[in-house]
C-alpha cells in the first residue's frame, strides 16, 4: 500500500506505505481533537491490549489528560514515554491499514476509535477487529459498539 502525498490531512486517504509514513500519520492524528472538519471517528470503540506491559504503560492516559494534551496541539504536551506506545500503534496501521485514535488507556488496555477522512464511509469495525485481533502483538481485543447503537 502507498501513502498518498497531500498538502493537508483533509485530502489524504490513510494508506500506509512504510514504517516512517505510518508513524508520522499516527503522530499527527494523535495530536488532533477528533472528530473535526477533516477527520471522523468510528461510532464503535475497539479495546486492545498489547502483549507487552511496557507498551500498555506507555499508552496509559485518562480521557481528560488526552483532551488537555491535544488542546495544546503540541507534541511536547504529551509525556515522553508515549512515543513508544505510538510506535506500536503505527506498526498496527502499517501492517493492517487501521488508523487508530486513542480515547483513553489503562495499565492493561486501551480504547480506540477508527479515524477516517471526513466524507468517506465509516470503515468496518468488525473487519478492523478481526485483522487487529490476529496480530501477534495484541493479546486481547474486543468491540464496544454500545454507543453506536444509541
Amino acid at each position: 500500500m502507498t501513502l498518498i502525498a497531500c498538502a493537508s490531512l483533509s485530502a489524504c486517504t490513510p494508506q500506509p506505505a512504510d514504517d516512517a509514513s505510518a508513524a508520522a500519520l499516527i503522530a499527527e492524528i494523535d495530536l488532533l481533537q477528533l472528530p473535526n472538519r477533516d477527520w471522523q471517528v468510528s461510532a464503535a470503540t475497539l479495546q486492545l491490549s498489547f502483549c507487552r506491559n511496557r507498551v500498555n504503560t506507555a499508552l496509559l492516559a485518562e480521557p481528560g489528560d488526552l483532551n488537555r494534551w491535544r488542546l495544546t496541539g503540541e507534541v511536547s504536551a504529551f509525556p515522553d514515554y508515549r512515543a513508544e506506545g505510538l510506535n506500536q500503534v503505527a506498526n498496527l496501521y502499517h501492517e493492517h491499514g487501521v488508523l487508530l485514535y486513542q480515547e483513553w488507556g489503562t495499565q492493561s488496555s486501551q480504547f480506540y476509535r477508527i479515524a477516517y477522512p471526513y466524507g468517506e464511509t465509516e470503515p468496518s469495525v468488525f473487519d478492523a477487529l478481526a485483522r487487529l485481533g490476529r496480530d501477534d502483538t495484541i493479546c486481547f481485543s474486543a468491540l464496544d459498539n454500545t454507543l453506536a447503537e444509541d
